[in-house]
């Protein structure tokens, strides 16, 4: 049985405007998969800030993190952080088994991560942040 393991993390901050979009190693060796996750963590912030994002959340076990769309073999999920405005986003293959619980999983791992760097004392600035999540990111995923 296959690892399951993303395509790529984006974190988007609360200006929109995004922190790192971390492309997993193997996914990462075609420049066009490189451009078609930035391309992916871009529309998936569009949903994120639709109105349909809250009308999705009521049919969807977890309400916090949602499937927003498939395309090109790529499922994408999101999660915003209401509190921070910020916004997840994980991409897993299609072809790949990707149940329920983890799902769930990375993103509490995302998040804990995210979490670590951020209130590291020693992190003073958002390019510090960047480097730190780019560098735990690498290590894990």
């Amino acid at each position: 049985m296959t690892e399951v393991k993303p395509c790529f993390i984006s974190l988007i901050d609360d200006g929109d405007r995004p922190l790192l979009i971390h492309v997993v190693e193997g996914a990462n060796d075609e420049i066009d998969n490189v451009l078609k996750f930035n391309s992916f963590s871009n529309m998936a912030l569009d949903y994120l800030e639709s109105d349909l994002f809250e009308w999705m959340s009521s049919n969807q076990e977890s309400r916090d993190i949602k499937n927003l769309f498939q395309l090109e073999g790529v499922s994408v999920y999101g999660k915003l952080i209401k509190q921070t405005s910020l916004k997840i986003v994980i991409g897993f293959s299609s072809n790949l088994d990707c149940k329920d619980e983890l799902i769930l999983h990375y993103f509490n791992e995302v998040s804990k991560l995210y979490v670590k760097c951020k209130f590291n004392p020693f992190v003073t600035s958002n390019d510090e942040l960047k480097e730190q999540l780019h560098k735990r990111f690498a290590e894990r995923f």
